[in-house]
């Protein structure tokens, strides 16, 4: 009513009109909350609410975290595994108990003979110890690479077997500092490279020696065909262990960094056949 005491508006309350306009409030008020939540920035400062770009940054970490994860682990077995076949041991990825039930053997009904496979086991195992140069005595030649005529050895076989000749594969792309020279000791070539360099066999054949030395770092040694074996010097890292079987061509090892009084990657290449020294460059293609 206004100031004349003339009515304006008016209305009637009733149960009904009480609970329906209290039911609508709340609707709507809960309604309007739940818009305001939903389309505004406004549900980011509620507990349990948090950014899109944040789950999704939460997830592309969390994916790159396993990533990293098993990236390292991989690292660490290849790095064991590695450690294992230097030191000449077989890495085992696991050992398991068998379910199966154990049978018990008498060994002393087991008969033990010698074949002709362990035989030769047992004579590479013995010519590992002949790459210690400082025990062997210098051959008596007059040729840098051959017999009493100059003519190599190796050549002179060569032409005597009934199949061709050999091809070599070039272990290392790269320049040779030091020439073979064995009047003077030297009984191999010094080959240059970059760092990181693949070490490359020469020919097929099985490893018979890989071994870290004072004087030479990592050394591995090949056993070929025709009583051939060629040795690699100054390793940063060996590839293949005791009793692998390579290729020509196959990577071997990792070029070193120093060697033969030079500073910087450098491998040191023999070739030996029947335990004498030859010029490796009358053979590959350098």
């Amino acid at each position: 009513m206004n100031e004349a005491f003339e009515e304006k508006f008016g209305f009637r309350l009733s149960r009904l009109n009480v609970f329906v306009t209290v039911g609508m409030s709340i609707i709507t008020l809960i309604v309007g909350t739940t818009l305001l939540i939903a389309l505004t920035p406004l549900r980011e400062f509620i507990p349990g609410f948090t950014r899109e770009h944040i789950v999704q940054l939460t997830y592309q970490n969390q994916v790159k975290l396993d990533s990293l994860a098993a990236l390292v682990h991989a690292q660490e077995q290849l790095l064991l595994a590695m450690s294992l076949a230097i030191s000449g041991e077989i890495p085992f990825d696991e050992i398991r108990e068998s379910d199966e039930p154990r049978v018990r053997i008498d060994h002393a009904d087991i008969v033990f003979e010698r074949s002709r496979e362990d035989d030769l086991l047992r004579e590479q195992v013995r010519g590992r110890e002949r790459f210690n140069l400082a025990q062997r005595p210098r051959p008596s030649r007059t040729g840098n690479d051959g017999n009493a005529n100059g003519t190599s050895h190796l050549a002179t076989v060569f032409n005597t077997q009934s199949h061709s000749p050999m091809s070599f594969f070039v272990p290392l792309e790269g320049t040779v500092l030091t020439e073979f020279d064995a009047q003077n000791g030297h009984y191999g070539m010094g080959i240059t490279g970059r760092v990181n360099d693949v070490i490359k066999s020469v020919q097929n054949g099985t490893v018979v020696s890989a071994d870290w030395t004072i004087d030479a770092n990592y050394v591995i040694a090949i056993q070929h065909d025709n009583n051939l074996r060629s040795v690699y010097k100054h390793n940063s890292a060996l590839l293949k262990r005791v009793g692998d079987f390579v290729r020509a061509g196959e990577p071997i090892a990792f070029i070193g960094n120093q060697g033969e009084g030079f500073r910087g990657p450098i491998l040191h290449f023999q070739l030996w056949f029947h335990e004498i020294p030859v010029n490796p460059r009358d053979y590959v293609p350098f």
